[in-house]
């Protein structure tokens, strides 16, 4: 009996809260409406976001002898290294690569367009740019293929496609001049050693490595394919990414939905609260 008394208050329960839904479905639907449509406006008033990506790889160069290496690491210098991911991942996220895209390019006027800059330093506006990019120019690395994903986001798919480009150029020709630079010093550093030497084994292995810097610093001239190849080069997209309007309505549907019964029962113990209110005083009169 008890368990039967149990279940019946449950049912009854349930039917008063599909009571109240049903009583208050005016309110509800006003919520729901109001908000879905003032959702599907602000969506279409939104401008439309394109994403250009590209995806890059390290590019693995055979080094020389352990021997080399070892008596280029007794005189103080490294033997050329493969270009690793994280060294390049942490070069597209520094200032350095996207202060050269910036200056380079004259983007400033492009990343903010209709903007004055008249009462701002050069140093300021560079700033303003490196700040943009740190929010709209993605770097994903992928260590499972090896490989690096660059994106930008805006609002015009060409410009978007551009800036991804730029900055691999300059990415290559940062880690070029790097290189050359290097290079260079340790040649020098190594034809000074030659003469100080009179062993000639040693004297041997010293003329390898000033070849090894030679052609290190004949790669980065070349530049390309130098310390990462390109797998899939920015293309310009043709859809956006931003804003997903249809997304945006259902989820607003959903929490409005909640919304309006969540007003609605509070709606309804506002009117029982002052119901019993009037009970109370009227009874305190009596």
């Amino acid at each position: 009996m008890d368990i039967q008394t149990e279940e019946y208050r449950d049912e009854t329960n349930l039917l008063d809260y599909v009571n109240i839904i049903l009583k208050n479905k005016i309110l509800i639907c006003t919520i729901v409406g109001i908000v879905v449509v003032a959702t599907g406006i602000v969506s279409l008033l939104m401008a439309p976001v394109y994403e250009a990506r590209a995806v890059i790889a390290p590019v693995s160069k055979t080094g020389e002898s352990s021997g080399a290496g070892a008596l280029a690491a007794q005189f103080g210098i490294s033997a050329p290294a493969s270009s690793n991911m994280s060294e390049i991942v942490n070069l597209l996220k520094t200032n350095i690569v996207r202060e050269e895209v910036i200056k380079k390019h004259n983007l400033l006027p492009v990343l903010f367009k209709g903007k004055n800059f008249k009462n701002q330093s050069e140093e300021q506006r560079v700033w303003a740019g490196l700040r943009y990019l740190e929010g709209a120019l993605k770097v994903v690395p992928n260590q499972k293929d090896n490989s690096i994903q660059v994106s930008m986001q805006f609002g015009d798919p060409r410009i978007a496609t551009d800036i991804v480009s730029y900055t691999l150029i300059e990415l290559t020709d940062h880690m070029s001049n790097e290189a050359r630079r290097v290079a260079d010093t340790n040649k020098k550093y190594l034809e000074s050693q030659v003469d100080k030497t009179a062993d000639p084994f040693i004297k041997t292995k010293i003329y390898s490595l000033i070849a090894q810097q030679m052609e290190t610093s004949m790669m980065a001239e070349v530049k390309e394919n130098f310390a990462f190849k390109v797998l899939d080069p920015p293309r310009v997209p043709d859809r956006k990414v931003k804003p997903k309007r249809t997304q945006m309505v259902v989820i607003s549907f959903i929490v409005s939905l909640f919304l309006g019964i969540f007003a609605a029962f509070g709606r309804e113990y506002w009117k029982n609260h002052r119901n019993d209110l009037k009970m109370l005083t009227n009874g305190c009169n009596k």
